[in-house]
C-alpha cells in the first residue's frame, strides 16, 4: 500500500501509468523497484492488480502476461518466488557440506554462512511469510522478525532432537531444512492463494 490514504485507487493507477512512461520497465520487478526508490509502497496483490487491470485496458503489452493460473507457475515466476528458490538452494548446499564435512577453508566458509543463514534468518522469514502473506511490515520489520522467529524455531528444534537423543550436526541441519523448506513453500502457496483470489474478485467486478 501506498503512504497515501488509501481509498485513492485512481492515483495509484496514475503513478503507476507515469511510472511506466518515465522509466520504461522491462519488467514487473523493475517496476517495483522504481516505485519503492521514489518512497511509493506498493504490495504485490496491489500492484498485480493494476498491472492486469491497465493489460485488460490495452494500456501496455507485457511481453510475458502475468500469470498465476497455477501454483507451479507461480513457484517459477522467480520474481515473486525467489526467497522459496533461495531456501531451497541454501538448505540443499548446508545439507551437503555436513554430510560431506568438507575441510576446505571454502567450503568451510560456506557452510559457517550457510548454516548462520539456516538457523539465523531462513527459518523465520518463512514463518513471517506465512503470518503476513500481503507484505503488511516493512523491510526492517521483516528482517528484526525473521532474526526473532528463527533463534525461536532453532531452539525449538534443538529441544525436539534432544528430547529424542538426535542431537548432532547432520540431524540438526537435515531438520532445519525440512522446516525451512516446507514453510517457505506453505508461504508461497498462501501468496498465491491470495493473488488468485484477488484475480476473482476482479474479474467479478467487470
Amino acid at each position: 500500500m501506498f503512504e497515501e490514504p488509501e481509498n485513492l485507487t485512481n492515483i495509484r493507477r496514475e503513478l503507476v501509468i507515469e511510472f511506466l512512461q518515465k522509466y520504461h520497465p522491462s519488467s514487473v520487478t523493475e517496476l517495483r523497484s522504481r516505485l519503492a526508490v521514489e518512497g511509493i509502497r506498493s504490495n504485490d496483490e496491489d500492484l498485480l492488480s493494476i498491472i492486469e487491470e491497465l493489460q485488460r485496458d490495452g494500456e501496455i503489452r507485457l511481453l510475458t502476461p502475468v500469470s498465476l493460473d497455477s501454483f507451479p507457475r507461480f513457484l517459477a515466476d522467480i520474481s515473486y518466488s525467489w526467497w522459496i528458490h533461495v531456501t531451497v538452494l541454501v538448505s540443499f548446499a548446508e545439507i551437503l557440506l555436513v554430510l560431506y564435512n568438507v575441510q576446505s577453508p571454502f567450503f568451510g566458509s560456506l557452510r559457517l554462512l550457510f548454516g548462520l543463514g539456516l538457523l539465523g534468518f531462513l527459518p523465520g522469514y518463512a514463518t513471517v511469510q506465512i503470518l503476513f502473506p500481503k507484505d503488511q511490515l516493512d523491510l526492517l520489520e521483516q528482517i528484526l522478525l525473521s532474526i526473532f522467529l528463527s533463534i525461536i524455531v532453532s531452539i525449538a528444534l534443538g529441544v525436539v532432537l534432544g528430547a529424542g537423543y538426535f542431537f548432532n550436526p547432520s540431524s540438526g541441519v537435515l531438520l532445519s531444512s525440512t522446516y525451512a523448506i516446507a514453510a517457505s513453500v506453505l508461504a508461497g502457496y498462501r501468496r498465491y492463494s491470495m493473488f488468485r483470489a484477488s484475480r476473482k474478485r476482479k474479474f467479478r467486478s467487470v
